[in-house]
């Protein structure tokens, strides 16, 4: 297969994640009390949308504005806006958003009191496509410089990472061989071997498997405060708890599909904190590898279509 022919960033996203022109996470926080919408472009963010009516509409921000920066946060993608504006939604203190318009600069301010409200919002986008990226901080090194690395055989590591026929043995196992795919896209991309939009879609399938690795630590958890024999498996309806600022919250709240593994949300109260909430994790999981194998097969089905 000729994998190296150019491909459009667009086309590829659209392929990869299955929703065209989003190509990260928390493109959409907070957009219900913003009224604002993000997107990832090759140059950088850019407001996608801005609904009438919101916060967002009365500072003078439009959609095409280039997003620079939000408070004191530089965005260079859409993890640095979700993070800019968690913080400032968690402070409830006001966003400043600089945006750039061909040649000038335009500054938008919501006030500290967005965070109170909420707007409907009619979106003629998709909703953002699911991705863990908050939980990766760092990629991991690339594999040394005479490992052989191809883009086929990445691509048929990730089929192999949790096939529907045999399910990994172990989560050690699971660990090991998705650090090797980790490495092995890193290896691509640092060799500039394929395209970085190529590389980019890797690493979005990638990250359904990364919050697998965290619905299988949440099992694996559960199984050791309950002493449960490794021979007997954990039913799919099992609940385990977990907390709003917890890496399960965030892979609920970045793969809206996991709703439905959700049984209970966390909770506060003025006298006892915060108390847990509950979710399925083997569920999660199943849920997720599911996504995963259908991402890969339509991925790997675009690449060897004719004329790639």
């Amino acid at each position: 297969m000729a994998y190296a022919r150019s491909v459009t960033a667009a086309a590829l996203v659209a392929l990869a994640v299955g929703r065209a022109g989003w190509a990260a996470s928390g493109c959409e926080e907070a957009r219900g009390q913003t009224g604002l919408a993000v997107v990832s472009r090759e140059d950088g963010l850019a407001i996608a949308a801005v609904d009438a009516g919101s916060a967002a509409a009365r500072t003078g921000l439009r959609a095409g504005d280039g997003v620079v920066q939000a408070n004191g946060t530089l965005l260079r993608a859409c993890a640095d806006w979700q993070r800019a504006l968690r913080e400032a939604r968690k402070d409830r203190k006001a966003l400043l958003v600089l945006a750039r318009r061909g040649d000038a600069e335009v500054l938008g301010a919501l006030a500290a009191d967005t965070w109170t409200r909420a707007v409907a919002t009619v979106s003629t986008l998709p909703p953002e496509p699911p991705s863990v990226r908050e939980l990766v901080e760092r990629p991991p090194p690339p594999l040394p410089a005479d490992a052989r690395v191809t883009l086929d055989g990445v691509v048929r590591a990730l089929g192999a990472l949790a096939p529907a026929d045999r399910p990994p043995a172990s989560l050690d196992a699971y660990r090991r061989d998705l650090l090797r795919v980790h490495r092995e896209v890193e290896t691509l991309a640092r060799r500039g071997a394929v395209r970085t939009d190529v590389v980019e879609g890797l690493r979005t399938i990638l990250r359904y498997h990364d919050a697998a690795e965290v619905a299988w630590d949440a099992e694996a958890a559960l199984r050791e405060r309950t002493r449960r024999p490794r021979h007997v498996p954990t039913a799919e309806a099992e609940p385990a708890p977990y907390f709003s600022d917890s890496e399960a919250a965030a892979v609920i709240e970045q793969f809206p599909f996991l709703r439905a593994a959700v049984a209970r949300e966390p909770a506060s109260g003025v006298v006892t904190g915060e108390s847990s909430g509950s979710w399925r994790p083997v569920q999660a999981r199943r849920l997720l590898w599911e996504h995963a194998r259908d991402e890969t097969g339509r991925l790997d089905a675009w690449l060897a279509a004719p004329g790639r």
